[in-house]
């Protein structure tokens, strides 16, 4: 696919994002939703982008899941928490680093065994300070991941055997074992690397065929790595600060991808009008992929309390 190929992804609503994020299909609903962090908003929509709607949030959001009633946990600025969009109502859960007041959680998401993993970021330039850790709701979260700049790309293989990650410091995606008995780690080794004019690793989802379609934070592209790290269909965005994707709408055919407008010059921002643009794309007819159902939080979030 080239460049030229960036119409055919379309955008999705008329709103663009400050820092889009966390974006996931929600097949009980059948509904797309996502955050824009700098903004302080949840935003969900139909799968074609009809019936739009945002909730205001009381704290930054930057990922989030759902639990088989429609339950949300959210990966707050400060913590882990439980939020109810119909009233507003947010109980922290767990305070995220309260020793590290420059780090806040970012990207995460749920294993196929239910668990919610989610990494920190460094806001102050990125020092390797944060961590990667595992929230079952038996008990405080575990650590995983040590010496974290900004964790991205959390995603899981179809069998749940292996986990994703990337530290958008550095340019390398990286690859575990993940035992879904136990939740743990082991044998960490470089997936895929990219270029520098590629951009940095962002978020990332798999599909059914076991690619990992990673989004390249600067150069406007979601790019798809085969099971071995090579690297398979490109797709090119007009908005150069790619984030999050996700498969979803009928079929689970559908690729959305959060962009950003974040850290741009009024210059950029006049040169690229898209930027913060949630995109949809075709990419069952384009590339015959399809995705697989986001994994929910294995315990009723109603039932979650503090500790």
């Amino acid at each position: 696919m080239t460049a030229g190929n960036a119409l055919m992804a379309r955008s999705l609503v008329p709103e663009a994002c400050i820092l889009g994020e966390g974006i996931q299909w929600d097949r009980a609903a059948g509904r797309v939703r996502w955050t824009d962090v700098q903004g302080r908003r949840l935003h969900d929509c139909a799968a074609d982008g009809s019936d739009h709607r945002r909730v205001d949030l009381p704290a930054r959001v930057s990922a989030f899941a759902l639990d088989a009633a429609g339950g949300m946990l959210c990966a707050f600025e400060d913590g882990i928490g439980s939020f109810d969009p119909a009233s507003g109502a947010r109980v922290l859960l767990h305070r995220f680093e309260p020793d590290l007041p420059t780090t806040r959680l970012n990207d995460g998401r749920c294993d196929r065994a239910g668990r919610f993993l989610v990494g920190g970021v460094e806001e102050k330039g990125l020092r390797p300070i944060s961590s990667v850790i595992s929230y079952d709701g038996a008990g405080p979260p575990r650590t995983l991941i040590r010496d974290v700049g900004c964790a991205n790309s959390i995603a899981f293989s179809p069998d749940g055997s292996l986990m994703y990650f990337a530290d958008t410091a550095g340019q390398d995606i990286f690859v575990y074992d993940y035992d879904q008995a136990t939740g743990e780690i082991a044998n960490r080794r470089v997936f895929a690397t990219l270029d520098r004019a590629e951009g940095r690793p962002d978020g990332s989802c798999v599909d059914a065929q076991g690619r990992l379609w990673n989004a390249l934070f600067g150069s406007g592209r979601v790019q798809a790595f085969n099971p071995d790290g090579s690297r398979g269909p490109t797709l090119f965005l007009p908005s150069a600060r790619a984030t999050c994707p996700c498969f979803g709408g009928p079929g689970l055919g559908t690729l959305y991808v959060t962009t950003a407008r974040i850290l741009m010059t009024e210059a950029e921002k006049a040169a690229m009008p898209e930027a913060g643009t949630t995109y949809a794309f075709d990419a069952r007819a384009a590339f015959g992929a399809t995705g697989l159902p986001e994994s929910l939080f294995g315990r009723p979030v109603a039932g979650l309390v503090p500790g």
